[in-house]
């Protein structure tokens, strides 16, 4: 992933979110929580947690997209 998504602390959820719904739409909220479930299984709570903020910035971004 391009460095201007990550921070100190890695990921940059909002950024990241952003990216992810300009690219897939609605699909974009699956794809986060599912990319965080697989880190989950895989052992990586770090990656997990990150990935379950990136879900609830897209779930920001669709909540703002419906009320327009």
């Amino acid at each position: 992933m391009s460095e201007e998504f990550r921070g100190d602390q890695g990921l940059e959820p909002g950024k990241t979110a952003g990216l992810l719904f300009r690219f897939h739409g609605r699909r974009a909220l699956r794809i986060a929580a599912n990319r965080a479930s697989m880190l989950a299984e895989n052992g990586d709570r770090e990656g997990a947690l990150e990935w379950l903020r990136i879900s609830e910035a897209v779930r920001d971004i669709l909540q703002r997209e419906t009320k327009q």
